[in-house]
């Protein structure tokens, strides 16, 4: 179901057969599923950081308020963040909506390297894009959306 997942297995093997050390980041394997809206996952859900007793804060941005979205009526869904409440590094990001399957490339990235939501809040996003809702949401994590 994830071929982006098998490859990155393969690569790991063949890494590790010759010699190098092949690692793969179950934590950080984006999931998407390419319907209308699409929707896009990375990283835990709000239902693991409950069962695991994590404190987290969670950031909600709506494409409804996004200037592309409206401009290309494609205002269904939102981004979602959740963030450690005391770190603020972002532990999962969901996201429903137009090109959710692209915008969740920044999201894993960002977690790869550890990113906290402040992180993604300070990065400049270009504007008009689907990806300023990614900032937005990063923002509303501590309650500072711009356009919202």
């Amino acid at each position: 179901m994830l071929a982006h997942k098998a490859e990155e297995e393969g690569v790991a093997v063949a890494e590790i057969l010759a010699g190098q050390a092949g690692h793969v980041n179950y934590d950080v394997i984006p999931g998407v599923v390419y319907t209308s809206p699409e929707v896009a996952t990375v990283g835990k859900t709000e239902e693991q950081l409950k069962k695991d007793n994590r404190s987290y804060k969670v950031g909600k941005f709506p494409f409804l308020a996004n200037s592309r979205a409206k401009v290309n009526n494609e205002t269904e869904g939102f981004v979602k963040i959740l963030a450690d409440s005391k770190t603020d590094k972002v532990l999962g990001v969901h996201i429903i909506g137009p090109h959710c399957g692209d915008m969740i490339a920044e999201m894993a990235l960002a977690m790869e390297f550890g990113a906290s939501a402040e992180d993604i809040a300070r990065t400049c996003h270009a504007h008009p894009t689907h990806t300023e809702a990614i900032k937005e949401a990063a923002l509303a994590v501590d309650k500072r959306p711009i356009h919202f």
